[in-house]
Order: structure tokens, then C-alpha cells, then sequence
């Protein structure tokens, strides 16, 4: 009886947050897309800008945020490329992901729990997992994952060293087939993607 008890409250307990078991969560189906709201404060602000749209992600390396509005933004990465387009400005331009432009991305943490634990120490505030990098630097001073009851992530704060804050906040999170990689590869319409240092941005 008792071991019946313990295995039940053992079942019924949340899993202890760290970036391993987010990672597995993500990784446990082959895509995941949700709705998520943006806003950008800067430091000694309340408030600040807000945007908001439709969030593409799958593992090991694979996201998009699409961005609801006129100007059709989109924000997605193929693995080792960051691609921004913007069809109001005609612009798309593109970054090649070295270590530093990486762990400063959303969500890169879970996308890539190796290299996560290794730049991270972790720590765990209530329900939100704490990273902080263990070296540190001017563009990433604290990265802050809220769970929510669905085992995924409810919100992600970026925190820069001069306390500006980017804070992302899903909702609707849904299992998808495996999408084309070219959702990881937007381009501008009637073109191919751009590359880094190919001069269209």
C-alpha cells in the first residue's frame, strides 16, 4: 500500500526544471507551434513595445516567430543561420550563428541543452527555471523560463547587462507534423533566402 501511495505522488509531481528535461519535453514531439505576445522594455521603463504572432519550433535546432501585422516580420532559424525578412522594408537579412549570437537567442537553451549547460548556471525560482551565464556579458545577464500547467514554456525573459528586458509569453501550445524546412528558411516573396554577407539585407 504504501508503495502504491509514494508511486502515485511520485506520478502526480511535476518534474524538477532544469534545461535537460525542457529540452525532452520539446524533443518529445516532432514540432510544436503556439500563439505568443512580445514586449521589449528597456531599462527603467514599465513598459514598452509589443508585438505578437505565431511561434514555429522543433528540435534540434529548428524555430520561427512569425509576427501578425502588415509589415509580414518573420524571425527563423535553420540550425546555423538566423534570417530576419521584413516584406514592408524588403529586407532580408542574415547572421551566421557563432557560440555568442546563439545563446542569446529565445529558446536556444532548449533547443540545445549541451551547449546550455555548459554556458548556464541553473537555478530554479518557484516555477521558473533561472539561467545565468557563467561568463558574463553585456548583451545576456539572466534568462528566465515560467512553466506552465502544460509542461511547457509559458514565458521567456531575456535579460540584457544593462537591465533591458525582451519578455516572450506563449499560449495554445500544440504538437505538429514535422513542417518544411523551408519555414526555417524564410525569404523575401519571389526570392531565395538570404545567406550571410550576400548583401541583400
Amino acid at each position: 500500500m504504501l508503495t502504491a501511495v509514494l508511486l502515485a505522488t511520485a506520478l502526480a509531481s511535476p518534474p524538477a526544471l532544469s534545461i535537460s528535461g525542457l529540452s525532452a519535453a520539446i524533443s518529445s514531439r516532432p514540432a510544436w507551434q503556439a500563439s505568443f505576445e512580445q514586449e521589449y522594455v528597456p531599462a527603467g521603463f514599465d513598459e514598452g513595445s509589443k508585438a505578437s504572432g505565431t511561434i514555429l519550433l522543433a528540435a534540434p535546432a529548428l524555430l520561427r516567430f512569425s509576427y501578425a501585422g502588415a509589415d509580414h516580420r518573420v524571425f527563423a532559424l535553420d540550425g546555423s543561420v538566423a534570417r530576419t525578412v521584413d516584406e514592408a522594408a524588403g529586407t532580408c537579412d542574415a547572421v551566421r550563428l557563432d557560440p555568442e549570437a546563439w545563446r542569446r537567442v529565445p529558446l536556444a537553451a532548449l533547443l540545445d541543452p549541451a551547449a546550455a549547460e555548459h554556458a548556464f548556471v541553473q537555478g530554479v525560482d518557484g516555477d521558473t527555471l533561472v539561467l545565468r551565464p557563467r561568463t558574463a556579458t553585456v548583451d545576456l545577464a539572466e534568462i528566465r523560463v515560467a512553466m506552465g500547467a502544460d509542461g511547457m514554456p509559458a514565458a521567456i525573459t531575456v535579460v540584457d547587462g544593462s537591465g533591458n528586458r525582451n519578455t516572450f509569453t506563449f499560449s495554445g501550445w500544440r504538437a505538429m507534423a514535422p513542417p518544411p524546412a523551408s519555414a526555417f528558411a524564410p525569404s523575401l516573396p519571389g526570392a531565395p533566402p538570404c545567406e550571410p554577407g550576400d548583401g541583400r539585407g
